[in-house]
């Protein structure tokens, strides 16, 4: 891993590959509909993006819990992704702190393209994050290796 470094909303980074940049707010949008909290990184060789965007509870903020969070980010996929397959939960540590996740497939729409992506949810603060990768099915071990790497070089910011 090199020296190319995403800062994530003042309060983490994460190191990332040559390969990849960070995205610009115009490339968000295209694939995410909104720049608003949200960064990420793209290979547009290899058809990745690792991306992580981040909310705030307000109302019932003494509610909320990752699995909440993931669970209302599970709903708009389903409603926004053509062909919509969840494959697997997930559960890991990131940063030291719980996580849960989803692995889920979908196909891009008016194509014959199969995405995979692994999306886990993490609270750090009073805020909950949600740090995806998406790639093609045929190159998701590789895609997995890599977000082991990003995951794993994740620092807190001071």
């Amino acid at each position: 891993m090199n020296k190319n470094v995403l800062s994530v909303n003042h309060t983490f980074s994460a190191a990332y590959p040559d390969g990849f940049h960070e995205m610009t707010p115009v490339e968000l949008k295209k694939f995410f509909r909104s720049d608003a909290n949200r960064c990420g990184i793209y290979d547009k060789d290899r058809h990745v993006i690792w991306n992580v965007c981040w909310v705030r509870p307000i109302l019932f903020g003494l509610l909320t819990t990752e699995r909440s969070v993931l669970r209302g980010a599970e709903m708009r996929l389903e409603l926004s992704l053509q062909q919509y397959c969840l494959l697997e939960r997930l559960h890991r540590e990131i940063m030291g702190l719980p996580a849960v996740g989803i692995r889920f497939a979908y196909k891009v729409t008016d194509t014959d393209i199969i995405q995979q992506s692994d999306l886990y949810v993490f609270q750090y603060g009073k805020r909950y994050y949600a740090v995806q990768i998406i790639g093609r099915r045929e190159n998701f071990a590789e895609d997995q290796q890599l977000m082991e790497e990003l995951l794993g070089s994740m620092t807190v910011l001071s």
